[in-house]
């Protein structure tokens, strides 16, 4: 099987639910052996439906390409086992509150003293040196704090954005924090402590937030924005189309073929900053010719005229998407007799691409592999600690 490009790093990932694991993912797609670390009784996503023959959904998708081993760190000999692991690894993830890895005596004063060369990412809701960083975080409630829940949805109510999107850019972010610290350790020997924060990726990503600071406000806009018009969500006779109308000649262009040259040079309309200020009256005026249109034929005339459009699409569409097959963005595999679908890699490469193995596998399913051969435990230790509840 072909290599990764980080074939020869080694990772332990403290990760539950989200965030920590998609970090351990990503790396181990791009071909880290990851090593995910557990408590006998599990991450508690492994209990969070939907289920497949009784393995979460989550947990096979989040955990691909990955090592599994358990072990307690709430016990002094889960600590000494954990401690000779660093030793033989590169990077430890942890999505943790802070605070937690200290009182377990394993935070990244206590790692380094054990490996200098030791790569500590943490990634949480607030950070460590934040007034919230004792607050509990999950992606919807600190979208919600951050502001960033205050910009998505209508003019009279927010949403939360329908995917866990502060759980996988902090991750990403975090990766490319990763690789970093890696390249700095190829310099100069010397080994970092990484501290991600949800709330902090969430500013990067709001040009709302800059919006209010420069105009005094950012009106809640819906299936739209303030950057081009026409853009909006329109209902065609067969669903939705999202457009977006990027210049004025586009403009113009749809203009005519709407049968409105009038509204080229009306002052309101004439160019896109009018439009913008002016939007109510375009989306009505544009939503009118629309509606009698299918979604093909609309994006069939926006596309035509110079702007981007696109049917709105069900999920369940994206099994037959011929981009999806192109790019080999679904994996099959079997898991326990049963036939699994798991998204496949983005990261694609001429010389190391990222590739999916093989899906989340059951907990412990590597302890004899990992503290045999990388410890040199004997079978005997192994179930030893096991009656313990060591591992």
């Amino acid at each position: 099987m072909q290599k990764g490009a980080l074939e020869s790093i080694r990772a332990l990932e403290l990760g539950i639910y989200l965030n920590g694991p998609y970090i351990g993912r990503l790396l181990a797609e791009l071909g880290a052996e990851v090593i995910k670390i557990e408590p006998p009784w599990g991450d508690p996503m492994r209990n969070s439906p939907p289920f497949i023959n009784g393995d979460s959904l989550h947990s096979i998708y989040y955990n691909v390409n990955k090592k599994f081993i358990t072990l307690n760190l709430k016990t002094s000999k889960g600590r000494e086992l954990f401690l000779e692991l660093i030793k033989k690894s590169d990077i430890v993830i942890s999505n943790f509150r802070p605070g937690t890895l200290e009182k377990l005596k394993i935070g990244y004063d206590d790692l380094v003293k054990v490996n200098p060369k030791i790569i500590l990412v943490s990634s949480t809701g607030y950070g460590y040196n934040s007034p919230y960083k004792d607050l509990p975080a999950f992606d919807p409630i600190v979208q919600a704090l951050s502001g960033m829940m205050d910009s998505t949805g209508y003019p009279d109510r927010p949403t939360r954005a329908g995917m866990a999107i502060l759980d996988f850019t902090t991750a990403a972010y975090a990766v490319i924090a990763v690789l970093a610290a890696l390249m700095y350790r190829e310099r100069t020997g010397r080994g970092q402590f990484i501290d991600m924060s949800m709330y902090d990726v969430s500013l990067t990503l709001s040009m709302q937030s800059l919006t209010y600071i420069f105009l005094g406000h950012h009106p809640r806009v819906g299936p739209t924005s303030l950057v081009f018009s026409p853009e909006y969500l329109y209902e065609a006779k067969d669903g939705y189309v999202y457009v977006i109308i990027p210049t004025d000649e586009a403009w113009r262009n749809l203009a005519k073929r709407m049968g409105r040259e009038d509204l080229i040079d009306n002052p309101k309309y004439k160019t896109v900053a009018d439009r913008v200020v002016h939007r109510g009256e375009v989306n009505k005026i544009v939503q009118d010719y629309f509606r009698n249109l299918t979604k093909d034929e609309i994006v069939k005339i926006v596309i035509e005229c110079g702007g981007a459009a696109a049917p709105v699409r069900e999920l369940k569409e994206q099994f037959e998407d011929p981009h999806v097959k192109a790019r080999n963005m679904f994996v099959e595999f079997l898991l326990n007799g049963n036939k699994i679908i798991v998204p496949g890699s983005p990261f694609k490469m001429s010389e190391t691409p990222g590739i999916v193995k093989w899906p989340g596998l059951l907990k412990g399913y590597h302890n004899e592999e990992v503290y045999r051969e990388l410890l040199g435990l004997s079978k005997d230790k192994i179930e030893k600690l096991r009656m313990e509840g060591v591992i």
